[in-house]
């Protein structure tokens, strides 16, 4: 009968791997949003590259392989700060060919309930997050103007 268990602590590089693994998820999310209205435009694209470059640390080459072994990720953020990030970051993407498709605004209100946004906000929250990612405010100032 073992009394004592002990665990050895993760290295900084298996804590780094599993950090990226976990980014690398939440952007399979925002590629489903590329997907949403069936037509992959060449600005989604852009858009989803930027956000992946900038946002999300990873190489070009690092995003064809995510997005040609895509599939259904749904790695829930921890903080409510990253779950408005990559909310509206899919508002960015919805967006970015000029047009707002209802299968776009529908996936938004899918991925606010996985995130476990209030069902009474979700709304709300969709026309606020898809607005600003129109009139192209940043993220920052976005998760600012959510938490006054």
């Amino acid at each position: 009968m073992v009394s004592h268990l002990s665990f050895c602590p993760l290295s900084q590089k298996e804590i780094t791997m599993e950090i990226d693994a976990k980014k690398k998820l939440q952007f399979l999310d925002l590629y489903s949003m590329v997907m949403a209205d069936g037509i992959v435009h060449p600005k989604e694209m852009e858009t989803l590259y930027r956000i992946g470059l900038e946002k999300y640390g990873l190489s070009q080459e690092e995003i064809m392989e995510n997005v040609l072994s895509s599939g259904s990720s749904s790695m829930i953020p921890d903080l409510p700060e990253e779950r408005i990030a990559v909310l509206y970051e899919m508002a960015e993407i919805a967006w970015a060919d000029g047009e707002l498709d209802e299968s776009e605004r529908n996936m938004l209100r899918r991925y606010a309930t996985l995130y476990g946004i209030n069902e009474e906000n979700i709304d709300e929250l969709v026309d606020f997050l898809l607005d600003q990612a129109k009139n192209g405010v940043s993220e920052e100032d976005v998760i600012n103007e959510l938490n006054k």
